[in-house]
């Protein structure tokens, strides 16, 4: 009996669930193979170069800054909230209004749609968590959930390993694993509803995409949009400028006559050190997970994937003894996970942009356990409320020393929205919705 057959008779008996962990059929063993043995000579590729490929910070006119540019700001950032008239949930809802104010276009006709990427095991969690708290006052139908993809893990040369008897180790893909995840089905009951799709369908033309641990990202930050229009970017990166030289960040570099983000392993201390013309360091541009896309890049990744090599991980996997059956649990590496990160597509760009932000406004990642001093829950809560205790008085507020004040994004998105403060003196701290409620700080 075939085990179609077998599973089908199952299924009818009410006992399909014991098909379970079958899932060989879903695995694209193929693509396994050609990522593996892609990876494997990539790694040997560049190991056997030494590194001689030359590592070239970025040329003077690959990047521009918000730094010292009031005017060009304003300009991207009028350009960009006129793209988001045409086209986290609080600071979404406020960019909407703030784009139909400035474009006149009437109350809810500004749609920020917002995709976002899950793992397979936190998915419902996220969603119901969602659910719970009504979208965060967002349309549900423009809040549209996806998987990142996994991928087996492999034994050192390569053999899929199993977690149980029935089941094959897997390993999500790595953030890079969003370019082919937007081509799967959002529904099994609808193959062809995508989040490509859905992107279409909304007639969206601009994509921002950024890591979920900063606090501080401006989402679909207009400025940011505006300047990759004016650019006519394909893709972008924003970057901030590395704190000190020997900072543990991937950088934005050329690589031989491309695009990429150099690890911070892959550059020496001399070159970590050296110095522009204007005494700032020349590989400054620290990659932050912030990018921009046009959806025509988006869908014309598909045609270059089998050409982008994925990273190897070497990990202590547990898994099954084929031998004897029984679970090992390895007291050293005795596997690998396949990984691509997100920036791999850069050196395939045509038209690449980098803008350049300050770190104080605009990033925080929160990467660290509690406690360590160091991109943990602390720092973050610290640089939220010493953004808006700037924003206050920007806007001619005084905040006196020791008072915390979180201002909602519903509030202001960017410190805009404020002009009622000028004047005030807060010696209260607290949490604000709104503009008035900030009355009660006084």
């Amino acid at each position: 009996m075939s085990i179609d057959n077998l599973r089908q008779r199952y299924e009818s008996a009410g006992q399909g669930h014991l098909f379970t962990f079958w899932d060989l059929e879903a695995l694209d063993i193929e693509r396994v193979n050609r990522i593996y043995n892609k990876a494997v000579s990539s790694e040997k590729e560049l190991e056997s170069s030494g590194g001689k490929e030359p590592i070239e910070p970025l040329p003077e006119d690959a990047a521009d800054s918000v730094i010292g540019v009031p005017e060009k700001t304003r300009e991207w950032r009028e350009t960009g909230l006129q793209a988001i008239a045409r086209g986290e949930a609080e600071r979404i809802a406020r960019l909407q209004r703030i784009a139909e104010e400035l474009t006149g276009k009437p109350a809810g006709s500004v749609v920020i749609p917002w995709y976002v990427m899950t793992s397979g095991p936190t998915r419902q969690e996220t969603e119901a968590f969602f659910k719970k708290h009504n979208h965060f006052g967002l349309k549900a139908k423009n809040v549209i959930f996806f998987e990142q993809g996994t991928l087996p893990c492999l034994t050192m040369d390569g053999k899929v390993l199993l977690e149980t008897r029935s089941r094959v180790a897997v390993a999500p893909e790595g953030n890079g694993g969003l370019y082919a995840a937007l081509r799967q089905p959002l529904s099994p009951s609808d193959k062809s509803h995508t989040v490509l799709s859905d992107l279409d369908r909304r007639g969206v033309r601009y994509v921002h995409s950024y890591g979920v641990d900063n606090c501080l990202v401006r989402i679909a930050d207009p400025v940011f949009v505006g300047y990759c229009i004016q650019k006519q970017a394909d893709c972008a990166a924003k970057v901030v400028p590395k704190a000190y030289p020997t900072e543990s960040v991937g950088v934005v570099a050329r690589r031989g006559d491309k695009f990429s983000v150099v690890e911070y392993s892959e550059i020496s201390r001399e070159q970590a050190e050296r110095r522009d013309a204007k005494g700032e360091l020349a590989f400054r541009a620290a990659n932050i997970v912030n990018h921009f896309y046009t959806t025509d890049f988006l869908r014309s990744v598909e045609a270059f994937e089998d050409e982008l090599a994925f990273h190897i991980a070497r990990k202590k996997i547990p898994h099954v003894d084929l031998a004897s059956g029984e679970a090992v649990k390895p007291a050293k590496p005795n596997g690998m996970k396949l990984e691509m990160f997100v920036f791999d597509v850069f050196p395939f760009t045509k038209r690449f942009a980098v803008l350049e932000v300050v770190r104080a406004d605009e990033f925080s990642p929160l990467k660290n356990a509690p406690g360590t001093g160091s991109d943990d829950p602390e720092t973050s809560r610290r640089d939220l409320l010493a953004q808006h205790r700037r924003f206050l008085e920007a806007a001619g507020a005084k905040v006196l020393d020791g008072v915390e004040i979180e201002l909602s994004p519903l509030v202001t998105y960017a410190g805009e929205g404020l002009e009622s403060v000028k004047g005030k003196t807060f010696s209260r701290s607290g949490y604000v919705e709104s503009v008035e409620e900030l009355d009660a700080l006084v």
